[in-house]
């Protein structure tokens, strides 16, 4: 059954209202010939009988109406239509309705434009001067199939090209705070440096860690510590220009890429307000938790690649946490050459344990009330034919976080044990032995665990060892070493407070601390009997420490006139080259029995 457009029966309203009716073939048509339309009307007859119907338009326009109002099997389009012709009414069709099947039915026999036709989307071209009945039928079926097939494989390839971009997503973003990340960070940089390059700019890397995160996570779990990061990088998101690009590479790392600079002084603004999301603690599970940051700050083209870039922030960051005043540090190259420096101690560190390069030396402390009461300090030695003789004050703050540290300390404890074991050792009047450990160790109570059980493996007894601990570190841990202090100080062992006197203490923390010894910072004692201020300074404090029970070592004495004021003034034990250097074990006792007990007498008596 053939019914033009706009026809009133029954039919015609059926098949536009999407109703079923006793068809189940039902096509559109645009053909604008009424010969040809009476043509294919008698091919789909033949080719369906009676159980088809036709909706006949003879203008483009009528086509989009229709489509509109009805759904079809397939649509039998002539190429040259009043209104609108050309392979261009296929693409059309094709954008507004990609379901519909298109067979072209046309008079022209222009194998080009089948081409285009086809690949315009239609799913077959026929012409009206070869088409027969079972040609017309075959078509139509074929193009119903066919438009069902690209239909469901458009479908599959968009699902599994929005699963590509998912997964994508997830490759480059951090899963936790939503960032991108350092696969992101990798392939996003490198296109900004490039950008400023061409403009002649700079940019700024800024490379923000966060400042004992380890002990949140370990004070208040994991999960605060994921919720910190979150909270973090919601500030940080919010914070910085849409332009800058920021990311995490992982743990408490976050890096800050700039947008295009004219002057370096323009990122003093945004470090400002990077610092300023630290000024307010974060809230966590009902606790405010204070938490600040340390950033290094690296400009392009200073570093000309984006490795040495992220390498001299980096560097400018490990700086700026070794800063008491500034948490912000901008790359120099005196950085560089210390960075470096660092660099190559941490790599040797494990091949020196290894080749027995480290060495324990023994220096002794005379007490200035009894000259026969001595005590020795334990000093660690690295001796490298790579890098040269390494002071601990070099090595030891590069791998103090380290498990390495321990085992430092464990060769330390072993060789106090030799000593010990030596013949007439305290019978030559040593009283105790002190060592070096880090506020890193003693912060942990399974660090302190294994001190204990080092002791009794090397037969050493509590009493005979004293702790020191470096003041500037502790007085900023108080809290999370004060109560294995006590446990240690309560089995027998001496705490001592070493480099006192310069710039760190809150002395109210002295009231916390089971501490039996202060040791006066070096820089306090050279030359204090010329320095009547580092005198005043020095007497303030014995007094202090005398009140408290405390006793009080001048470390660092090299000269006559340091010795005699040191004790002038108060201090109970005295240190330094001008009484012995640090000794190897076996000197040690060689030192108490060639050196006679009338000069160290003397020395105590020379006021």
């Amino acid at each position: 059954m053939v019914q033009r457009l706009g026809s009133n029966t029954d039919t015609t309203r059926q098949m536009l209202n999407k109703t079923p009716s006793k068809y189940a073939n039902v096509y559109l048509m645009a053909e604008d010939d009424p010969g040809d339309a009476e043509l294919v009307k008698q091919l789909l007859h033949q080719a369906f009988g009676d159980s088809y119907s036709v909706i006949c338009v003879d203008r483009f326009g009528k086509v989009l109406d229709a489509l509109a109002k009805g759904h079809f099997e397939a649509l039998i389009l002539d190429m040259n239509l009043p209104d609108r012709s050309g392979v261009k009414n296929i693409t059309a069709l094709g954008n507004q309705y990609p379901d519909l099947p298109i067979v072209v039915l046309t008079g022209q026999d222009d194998l080009e434009q089948a081409v285009d036709s086809l690949n315009s989307g239609a799913q077959d071209y026929l012409s009206k001067n070869q088409v027969t009945p079972e040609l017309l039928s075959r078509s139509l079926r074929y193009a119903r199939e066919r438009k069902n097939i690209e239909s469901k494989l458009k479908k599959a390839l968009q699902e599994q090209a929005h699963s590509n971009a998912r997964l994508k997503n997830l490759a480059q973003h951090d899963t936790l705070t939503t960032l991108p990340n350092r696969a992101h960070f990798q392939i996003t940089v490198p296109r900004m440096l490039m950008r400023a390059a061409r403009a002649k700019k700079w940019v700024a890397l800024l490379y923000v860690d966060l400042n004992g995160f380890k002990k949140i996570n370990d004070s208040y779990g994991h999960p605060i510590g994921d919720e910190l990061l979150r909270q973090l990088a919601a500030r940080l998101k919010a914070t910085v220009r849409d332009s800058d690009f920021l990311a995490r590479l992982g743990g408490d790392e976050f890096v800050l890429m700039t947008d295009l600079l004219e002057d370096k002084r323009e990122v003093y603004k945004l470090i400002g307000r990077l610092l300023a999301v630290f000024d307010q603690p974060f809230t966590l599970d009902k606790h405010e938790v204070p938490c600040t940051p340390s950033i290094g700050v690296a400009f392009y083209p200073d570093a000309d690649n984006l490795e040495l870039l992220m390498k001299q922030a980096d560097c400018a960051m490990y700086e700026a946490k070794n800063q008491e005043n500034s948490a912000v540090c901008f790359y120099t190259t005196q950085l560089e050459s210390q960075y470096a420096r660092n660099m190559e101690i941490e790599a040797h560190v494990n091949h020196a344990l290894e080749a027995a390069q480290f060495d324990v030396q023994f220096q002794p402390l005379v007490s200035s009330g009894n000259p026969g009461a001595t005590h020795i300090e334990a000093l660690m030695r690295w001796r490298s034919p790579e890098l040269g003789d390494i002071p601990p004050s070099e090595f030891i703050p590069i791998i103090e976080n380290s498990p390495t540290i321990n085992e430092i300390t464990h060769i330390v404890v072993r060789e106090c044990g030799r000593l010990l074991k030596s013949p007439g050792v305290f019978n030559l009047g040593y009283t105790r032995l002190a060592l070096n450990v880090c506020v890193s160790q003693i912060s942990s109570a399974a660090f302190c665990d294994q001190l204990l059980a080092w002791l009794k493996d090397f037969g050493i007894a509590a009493d005979n060892i004293c702790l020191e601990l470096t003041e500037g570190h502790l007085m900023k841990n108080v809290a999370q070493c004060g109560a294995q202090l006590q446990r240690l100080r309560s089995l027998g062992i001496h705490i001592a407070l070493d480099d006192v006197g310069i710039g760190y203490s809150s002395f109210a923390h002295l009231l916390e601390l089971p501490l039996d010894y202060l040791k006066l910072n070096r820089i306090l004692i050279d030359h204090i009997d010329k320095k009547p201020r580092n005198q005043a300074l020095a007497v303030g404090i014995v007094e202090m420490a005398h009140r408290l029970g405390i006793k009080v070592v001048a470390v660092g004495i090299e000269r006559e006139e340091e010795f005699r004021t040191a004790r002038q003034l108060g201090c109970d034990y005295l240190q330094g080259y001008y009484i012995a250097a640090p000794m190897q074990i076996g000197e040690i006792s060689r030192y108490a029995k060639d050196r006679p007990r009338s000069d160290l007498q003397l020395k105590n008596e020379t006021v």
